[in-house]
């Protein structure tokens, strides 16, 4: 099973951040560049202090997370984590084609995926767009905040039909300027010696309005989640 998801999200945060700053400034919408030539690869390496699920008596590959290692990084904060899911390589990446499997929990709005325009917006393997939206009530008045995520993933190794390394990346590309950095990567490979292991690598940037360190490692925790749910309820 994997393990239990933190109760924060971005949701929440912009909510309080629009009603403190209501009365003083109206978000604006910007967009943020999401460079072709970085593809889906990874943000960064992941720091050697991210641990790997620690071998139960029954399981050297135990579904989950190990601990979420906080990394100190300009202008922003970092969460790297490695865990293992129990699937195989081929079904991981194709789970990654589903936009359920990467959803950002935002628990202050909803999301929305217009297909067919939001699936395939970019030349990769896999790449999609998913609208966010929150609504926060401040006294009387609701206020609306929006943003989009740009999703994209394939094989850093091997082919489409047969993956030897997979990669997803993701980035905020429009919206709210109360969320200034939120990115992500994933790097899937198989496990040696265990063909129905997979191995993940894990990273979250974020720097927004009321937003700190447990709030980016529960964008990990989440993921990951998702992840392994959608796993969960493929043949």
């Amino acid at each position: 099973m994997p393990p239990e998801r933190l109760r924060t999200s971005i949701g929440l945060g912009l909510g309080l951040a629009l009603a403190g700053l209501l009365v003083t400034a109206c978000g604006r919408n910007r967009t943020d560049a999401f460079p072709l030539d970085v593809g889906f690869q990874p943000l960064e390496a992941v720091s050697p202090s991210a641990a790997w699920p620690a071998a139960t008596a029954t399981d050297p590959y135990p579904q989950a997370l190990g601990p979420i290692v906080a990394v100190p990084e300009a202008g922003h904060y970092a969460s790297h984590a490695r865990g293992y899911l129990h699937a195989p390589l081929p079904k991981v990446y194709a789970a990654l084609h589903d936009p359920a499997a990467s959803y950002i929990h935002n628990q202050n709005g909803g999301t929305a995926l217009a297909a067919p325009d939001d699936l395939g917006v970019e030349d990769f393997p896999v790449s999609f767009r998913v609208h966010y939206r929150n609504d926060t009530s401040v006294g009387p008045t609701t206020v609306v905040t929006k943003f989009d995520v740009t999703y994209r993933a394939g094989p850093l190794e091997g082919t489409d039909a047969a993956p030897v390394v997979v990669g997803e990346r993701y980035q905020k590309t429009w919206g709210t300027t109360y969320i200034r950095v939120m990115e992500g990567s994933l790097l899937a490979t198989a496990v040696p010696g265990a063909p129905d292991v997979t191995s993940v690598e894990m990273i979250a940037w974020l720097n927004a309005d009321t937003q700190h360190q447990v709030d980016c490692d529960g964008t990990v925790t989440d993921l990951f989640g998702d992840l392994a749910a959608k796993l969960a309820a493929m043949p």
